[in-house]
């Protein structure tokens, strides 16, 4: 029991407050709802109205950052600063499928 609590306070200490910003790459605003996962714990938060959300986050850990209409970007926390703007590009648009008509051709009257 002891040794168990004397590792989860050296994990705990190795964590650190991050500061996480996810905006549009095409104009620099915020997206809000995106999820940011840390990926060792499956810990998943949500950004808010400004596109900001706060994590205690291991340096050694990565993070997972998706967000609907947007492709899903993976950052390693090594070397990050305490506060990150992630910059997400859109989805590329989707090609309209021409829709084939159903209609049947009109029978020609035998002669």
């Amino acid at each position: 029991m002891l040794i168990g609590l004397i590792l989860s306070s050296l994990l705990l200490h190795a964590q650190k407050n991050y500061a996480v910003g996810v905006v549009d790459s095409r104009n620099g605003k915020p997206i809000v709802g995106a999820s940011v996962k840390i990926l060792s714990t499956g810990s998943i938060s949500r950004t808010s109205e400004s596109g900001n959300v706060v994590m205690f986050i291991s340096p050694e850990d990565s993070l997972m950052i998706t967000a609907k209409g947007y492709k899903d970007r993976k950052l390693l926390m090594k070397g990050q600063f305490i506060a990150l703007s992630i910059i997400l590009d859109p989805l590329p648009p989707k090609e309209k499928v021409a829709a084939k008509s159903n209609k049947k051709k009109p029978l020609k009257p035998s002669k």
